[in-house]
This record gives structure tokens, sequence and C-alpha cells, in this order.
């Protein structure tokens, strides 16, 4: 019994030591000038993203990741023959980004996407690409990552590399 009422006389002091201290140092308010308030105010008006501009983000990710995606389908999902987890990230990624976009737009490809990647889903772990199963089909889906990729933003690849064009080596040389 006695090892109690000394547990709980430490708590029971501890408690006034600690509202002490708060009554001394805690009880200081700090009045910000209303300048300041308003100014922050404006600062947050100024920095909204529309929802058009979120689009635009979103359909940019997407289509980074679709890129990638596409890249690694064409490998098999594997580096240096060996099975990765790269084809199993990516549609994580798609899958999060195409389902949030979908609820800011009535464009019907960003759900055709998510159901897209929910389909292939348990064809691209690391584990199917180890086995080889899809190797022929990974090619097949290489495509259509490109092709849902050039439906949701057209122009990436410029837009990556920030280039005016990129030149397809036929042109004339100019003097």
């Amino acid at each position: 019994m006695d090892k109690l009422r000394l547990v709980a006389t430490v708590f029971q002091e501890g408690g006034k030591l600690i509202s002490g201290l708060m009554q001394t140092y805690g009880g200081r308010r700090y009045q910000v000038p209303s300048t300041q308030i308003k100014e922050v105010q404006a600062d947050q008006q100024a920095e909204h993203v529309t929802t058009d501009e979120t689009i635009e983000y979103q359909k940019r990710e997407i289509a980074k990741e679709l890129m990638l995606l596409e890249g690694h389908l064409q490998q098999g999902c594997k580096i240096n023959s060996k099975a990765c987890d790269c084809c199993e990230k990516h549609p994580i990624k798609i899958e999060g980004l195409a389902q949030e976009t979908a609820g800011m737009t009535p464009d019907p490809v960003f759900n055709d996407l998510a159901d897209w990647i929910k389909g292939i889903a348990s064809i691209t772990t690391e584990e199917a690409s180890a086995s080889g199963k899809y190797d022929k089909q990974y090619s097949k889906l290489a495509i259509k990552a490109r092709e849902f990729r050039k439906s949701i933003m057209p122009i990436m690849v410029k837009e990556v590399l920030n280039e005016q064009e990129i030149p397809s080596g036929e042109e004339e040389p100019q003097s």
C-alpha cells in the first residue's frame, strides 16, 4: 500500500507543478496586428490553385508515370533479365492519380485508365514477371500505356524535355 500512496502522491504533486507552470507560462497571449492577418489572407487567396491547374498537374504526373510504365513493360518488367518491382509500383500511383482526377473532370479517360490499371495489376507484379508467363503480353500492355499517355497529354515528351521541337534528323543543315 505504501508504494501505491507514493505513486499517487508523485502524480498529484506532478500535476500541481504542471498546472502552476501552465498558469505562469501558458497564459501569455500574443496579439497579431490585423494588417498582418489581412496580408496572410491575401497571400492565401493569391496562392489558391484552380481546378484546371490541378487537372493539368495531375495529367502531367499521370503521363510521367505512364511513360515509365511503358518503358518497363517494353523490357518485360525486368532489369538485366531479372524480375523487378517497377511494373508493380507505377500502376499504384497511376491508379491513385487517375481516380483522383476522375473526380475533377467529366473526361472518361481517367476512369478508363483506373479500370485498365486494376485489370493489369495481377500480371505486373514482380512474381508474375519472374514466372515468364506474361512476357508476350507486356509489349501489348506497353502499347496500351502509350495510347493512354498520348490521350491524356499528347505533347508530354516535348514538355518533359522542355524543347520547342524534337528534331527527326532529316532536316537540312542550316548555314
